[in-house]
């Protein structure tokens, strides 16, 4: 049996962001998409929509670190966003 990963929290997120900061200076650009508890929601039993428990949101979200193809989806997306830079570039000489 492996060991899940443990799901990041918000703290953790802050001291990233905050090492990134120092790295690369607070101009650098940036792009993102944060998910949290109030993103995982489910439905009672009139329909009505609930925050899930916090051990639910956990693992959903913990789950999503799995799935690989959202970081393709971006690499891709970047590496076409650098085509277009280029082809631009190589228009305007």
């Amino acid at each position: 049996m492996t060991t899940p990963i443990p799901c990041p929290t918000l703290l953790q997120l802050k001291q990233y962001v905050e090492e990134m900061i120092e790295r690369q200076g607070e101009e650098a650009p940036a792009a993102w998409w944060i998910y949290n508890k109030e993103d995982v929601l489910i439905f009672d039993p009139d329909n009505e929509v609930q925050h899930a428990p916090i051990e639910v949101c956990r693992k959903v979200l913990r789950n999503l670190l799995e799935y690989d193809h959202i970081y393709t989806a971006i690499s891709d997306s970047i590496e076409q966003e650098l085509k277009e830079v280029e082809l631009a570039k190589e228009e305007n000489v």
